[in-house]
């Protein structure tokens, strides 16, 4: 199961163990949301009766109350780099399908490479093989599905055992996030959605908070734009909340792991980097956590 729309520093691969491991309330909280990779977990946990995504970032936010509200069915457009520049600002789209590592900011194929995703592109969505049949022959190759997916796969496999090496290594990275965005729903659930600062968010009674902040050794190698982001302002605002719970590499003495998990990066850096993902409490609620049985 893929949780969340495709986004940088996603938690989609440990989005079931933390939902698993956070205590149950009426309320969830995910203040960061990001790609609500998270939330749409949540959602399907069905452990809370209300579950809050809020995303200061507008286009990440954008994206995800389409994708949640199904607005990517139906999408077939090739966006080309000149596309790309031009919309990748304001259409959640162009920016989640086609940025390069998921960040939203550079176009993901060079020169090369553009030319034949838009060949595979026109092919599996409009069955027009005229740009692909300059990289092989398909005289012998008929799609049986209607399905996008189902077609993908079908010209991945012909591609395996007819491709020159070169081409079997390009993957079909742009129709594999469509259909990302595609399969999100919220199972008959409403999300609360806020496009707010994390300390402006109204939080009821009966809560369990969950952070996922820009982390502070992320941000100084500049992988993400917010790099003004106070990280000691957010330590004085989480200390004085009941229920919350942090996702980070490091944080102050007074916060300690409760969870960790040995996950790989999805940073746009170095996808083979392993990365030991942890969940931090305040040091005051850890024992009570404990002897219920949550860690």
């Amino acid at each position: 199961m893929r949780y969340g729309i495709p986004y940088v520093g996603s938690k989609n691969k440990i989005a079931e163990k933390i939902i698993d491991k956070l205590p149950p309330a009426k309320h969830f909280y995910d203040l960061f949301g990001g790609g609500g990779a998270m939330t749409h977990c949540a959602l399907l946990s069905r452990k809370y009766k209300y579950v809050h995504y809020n995303e200061f970032n507008p286009l990440v936010f954008k994206a995800f109350k389409m994708a949640i509200n199904g607005e990517f069915k139906g999408e077939n457009r090739w966006i080309s780099k000149e596309d790309f520049e031009k919309l990748k600002d304001s259409d959640p789209y162009v920016a989640c399908c086609y940025s390069f590592g998921n960040n939203l900011k550079n176009y993901a194929y060079n020169k090369e490479c553009e030319k034949f995703k838009k060949a595979v592109h026109y092919s599996i969505f409009f069955n027009d093989n005229s740009f692909l049949n300059d990289y092989i022959d398909l005289k012998d190759f008929k799609y049986s599905s209607n399905n996008i997916k189902e077609r993908r796969l079908e010209l991945q496999r012909y591609m395996k055992t007819n491709l020159i090496e070169r081409l079997e290594l390009q993957s079909l990275e742009s129709l594999e996030r469509l259909e990302s965005l595609e399969s999100i729903n919220n199972g008959g659930r409403e999300v609360l959605l806020s496009n707010l600062s994390y300390e402006k968010v109204p939080i009821e009674s009966d809560s369990v908070i969950y952070c996922d902040p820009p982390y502070l050794k992320v941000i100084k190698k500049k992988i993400y734009n917010n790099s003004d982001f106070n990280h000691n302002s957010f330590y004085d605002w989480a200390r004085k909340q009941n229920n919350i719970f942090i996702s980070e590499y490091t944080m102050p003495d007074d916060f300690e792991v409760v969870y960790q998990k040995e996950k790989t990066c999805c940073l746009g850096l170095n996808n083979n980097t392993k990365t030991v993902e942890k969940l931090f409490v305040n040091n005051g609620h850890k024992f009570a956590y404990t002897q219920n049985n949550l860690f």
